[in-house]
């Protein structure tokens, strides 16, 4: 078969990996509960026990500690163990062998001792499992310094970071998502390759926001990103693949461009992976809004009535919502440049003019907007990271409702109460914007139009002459 033709599920990836792997190498020995003869609980060691036989395909009893303990000797004794646990629900048994041994070893040792073991399993929810077969366990792990924690995604990252994982000189915890065994196929190139451990992907290219997801939740959020482009907003998903280390470098510059993040993960919400990423965030100053978690709550367990599981777990309906609100958050009052309008910290300027204008205006005011921001551009300006942002083009959102557009994106915004609105107030900026014009009750045919505007950008008498002009046009009406 032509390897451009080559599709596994993530589960044939799996197996494939490990055959391979314990053919290469004959210091690869696979251990656990119901490995052998049955080729274990979701079928990932299938055919091994045939083909390289008891010795080197170990059947373990159902204890997670002595899996986990085994390993790491094996491990000291030069073995190359991989070890599996069936239901990462049960993997707490074995924390004191993964986390306070094995994670430890080469630092307690000053680097003369080393345990390269893998330990597989699988997480997450979706099959009605209840709460000791479906939940989520990487905060616990991420958490040990020492131990790797990679989450594959697709069938490619599957097999490329289990072959990693087992090349590498330290424990490495392998998370695979249930969910996906079956469910997701993709490409997977023949012959040997790894995944480099630590090494973070861009699953979707965007501009607006990042998404910052793993296993199961990735396609979620592939699927809910697809779903916005075809509304003018445009996210990018980032496969982490690996929790610990973390790609900051991968992670902070798709924050650089987008200034939004989005954390995804199937864990519960407190102290879950998410806090620490939006930590990252926040303390290398890369957001203009603040961040928005899409996470199961903050539950001891996972239903095991139907209904109640779809509740509980994220999915693309979830991170849609959120990547909404996200988007159309105000940027921040951290954002130096882009305080709001109100902080005396900022010189203001604004004028006032009277113009007779009919009781039905909104269009009216809207064409006599943009033709007095065509002719003094430094009021179709906005604010940036980097200064200050003329923009040559001049687009419209019209909200004819009772609140002004909530996206903050703008340059200018127009204040129209009708005829419920008091006859003289001067508007707020916006965030980012460089101006505001607020146009007062229609009394008698007239109404006062007030222009606020950020200093920074233009002075007094640049408002004079930019309302002038939006007199100019209505009176031309």
């Amino acid at each position: 078969m032509a390897d451009a033709a080559r599709e596994l599920t993530v589960l044939e990836a799996v197996r494939e990996a490990l055959a391979e792997e314990m053919a290469r190498d004959e210091r690869v020995i696979v251990l656990g509960e119901d490995v052998g003869v049955l080729g274990g609980v979701f079928r990932a060691t299938e055919g091994l026990y045939a083909r390289f036989g008891a010795a080197r395909v170990v059947d373990m009893p159902m204890a997670e500690t002595l899996i986990a303990g085994v390993a790491v000797g094996l491990a000291m004794r030069g073995l190359r163990p991989v070890a599996e646990i069936q239901f990462a629900d049960f993997i707490h048994a074995a924390m004191d062998h993964l986390v306070g041994e094995a994670a430890k070893i080469r630092w307690r040792t000053g680097g003369d001792w080393s345990c390269p073991m893998v330990l597989r399993t699988a997480y997450g929810g979706g099959f009605r499992g209840g709460p000791y077969h479906s939940q989520s366990v990487e905060a616990y792990y991420a958490h040990a310094p020492g131990l790797k924690v990679v989450a594959p995604s697709t069938p490619a990252d599957a097999k490329g970071l289990l072959l990693a994982a087992i090349r590498d000189p330290d424990p490495v915890l392998v998370l695979e998502h249930k969910r996906t065994y079956r469910a997701i196929r993709g490409h997977v190139p023949a012959g040997d390759y790894v995944v480099p451990i630590g090494r973070a992907e861009i699953a979707r290219a965007g501009s607006d926001a990042t998404v910052l997801a793993y296993g199961m939740m990735l396609h979620e959020s592939l699927a809910a990103a697809e779903s916005l482009a075809r509304e003018g907003i445009d996210v990018e998903v980032v496969d982490l693949r690996t929790l610990l280390p973390l790609d900051r470098e991968t992670i902070l510059a798709s924050l650089a461009k987008t200034r939004r993040l989005c954390v995804v993960h199937e864990d519960t919400l407190t102290m879950g992976l998410g806090a620490e990423l939006c930590a990252l965030a926040a303390e290398a100053g890369v957001l203009d809004v603040p961040p928005v978690r899409v996470t199961s709550p903050d539950i001891p367990g996972i239903p095991v009535d139907d209904n109640l599981e779809d509740a509980v777990l994220p999915n693309r309906t979830a991170i849609r919502d959120a990547l909404v609100r996200l988007v159309s958050r105000e940027r921040s009052r951290a954002n130096p440049t882009a305080q709001r309008s109100y902080d005396p910290a900022i010189p203001q300027a604004s004028s006032v003019v009277e113009i007779s204008l009919p009781e039905e205006h909104t269009r009216l005011a809207v064409d006599a907007l943009v033709e007095a921001a065509r002719a003094y551009p430094r009021f179709n300006a906005s604010f940036a990271w980097t200064g200050i942002v003329e923009h040559d083009e001049v687009v419209v959102d019209l909200d004819l409702g009772p609140t002004a557009p909530a996206s903050g994106r703008g340059t200018i915004t127009l204040v129209d109460y009708g005829p419920s609105g008091s006859d003289l107030a001067i508007p707020f900026v916006r965030p980012n914007q460089t101006a505001a014009v607020r146009i007062g009750a229609v009394r008698n045919g007239k109404a006062y139009v007030t222009c606020a505007v950020d200093h920074r950008a233009v002075d007094g008498a640049d408002v004079g002459r930019f309302l002038a002009a939006f007199r100019d046009h209505v009176v031309l009406q």
